[in-house]
């Protein structure tokens, strides 16, 4: 459970670090401890896409 979601977290951490993992979790509503006990269902892998590409439009990377 919530390996996908957890990738997420590494992701936002390689683009901006720490500050970048907290506005992933910000954005997504759900903190990465949560995340890895979170299922990784269509509608939380669709909210964390969302987190991202929101993410990416802040740090200037689209």
């Amino acid at each position: 459970m919530g390996e996908k979601l957890l990738k997420y977290y590494e992701e936002a951490y390689k683009l901006g670090g720490a500050k970048a993992r907290l506005r992933l979790a910000m954005l997504s509503l759900l903190p990465s401890l949560k995340a890895g006990n979170a299922p990784d269902s269509e509608a939380n892998i669709r909210k964390f896409e969302n987190a991202m590409k929101q993410l990416k439009k802040e740090l200037n990377l689209n």
